[in-house]
């Protein structure tokens, strides 16, 4: 089974590089430069995305910092994200650990996933999977797609909980049909082992089909060996099956 690594760039930091924002700029930059939190975050993000701007992580960062130190959520997990990855400045698993807390604290959902992760990997704190687990839940309580991912691997490998095959399964389910890849590639595996769920040869090329069309790279081999299981006729109708399909919408 696979598990999500990628830390998650707050959603409204992509949606707010949207051409709108970018028209009202100059707007956003005079608030932003009176101390403004938001118009700092939107700054932010137009920086960060290069629209109708040079793109500059480390303006980014900069103006991410700016709105994070007056307790702007959304604006603490994108610079823990920017310590995370080393964009704009110098990478430091601590200081992601403090932002990533501290949007946490505030509910923010990416800040709560990428503060599991941390547990999780023992990156900037010792490593602590019920930790992990406890954090993973709070992400999951608000549809957090990648969290509830990772709650399954928890489960299906037994960290930080009873190992549960059963539980693995359903949030593997629930973010696979949100259109995961990662998650679809697991369900495809569950149902070709049988674990947590009834072995279904069908299904299982079903999902591996729908994780390669997702974006999931390792499903490839998976879908090989599983359409040996299949005639012909049963292959060509779950391919079909698999072009009609729509990810189910979010409840958040």
């Amino acid at each position: 089974m696979k598990k999500q690594f990628s830390h998650l760039l707050c959603a409204a930091a992509l949606l707010l590089s949207s051409p709108l924002v970018i028209a009202q700029s100059a707007d956003l930059l005079k608030k932003a430069q009176a101390g403004d939190a938001q118009a700092q975050f939107n700054i932010a993000a137009v920086y960060l995305k290069g629209r109708g701007v040079p793109k500059s992580d480390e303006q980014a960062a900069r103006w991410f910092a700016l709105a994070a130190a007056q307790g702007h959520a959304e604006s603490q997990a994108n610079l823990g994200l920017m310590y995370d990855q080393g964009r704009g400045v110098p990478q430091s698993d601590r200081e992601a650990f403090k932002w990533y807390r501290l949007s946490a604290e505030q509910g923010d959902p990416d800040g709560q996933y990428n503060l599991a992760l941390m547990y999780d990997e023992g990156r900037g704190v010792e490593q602590d999977e019920k930790e992990a687990v406890r954090l993973y839940r709070l992400a999951v309580a608000q549809n957090h797609v990648s969290a509830q991912s990772n709650l399954g691997y928890m489960y299906d490998q037994g960290r930080g909980v009873t190992q549960d095959s059963k539980e693995a399964f359903k949030w593997y389910m629930i973010a696979a049909e949100q259109g995961d890849a990662t998650s679809q590639f697991n369900v495809g595996s569950m149902y070709a082992l049988g674990r947590g769920v009834q072995q279904s040869w069908p299904q299982a090329y079903f999902w591996a089909l729908l994780a390669a069309k997702d974006g999931e790279k390792d499903s490839a081999k998976q879908q090989e060996i599983i359409a040996k299981k299949l005639k012909p006729a049963q292959r060509a109708k779950i391919q079909q099956q698999v072009q009609e399909w729509k990810p189910r919408a979010s409840n958040s």
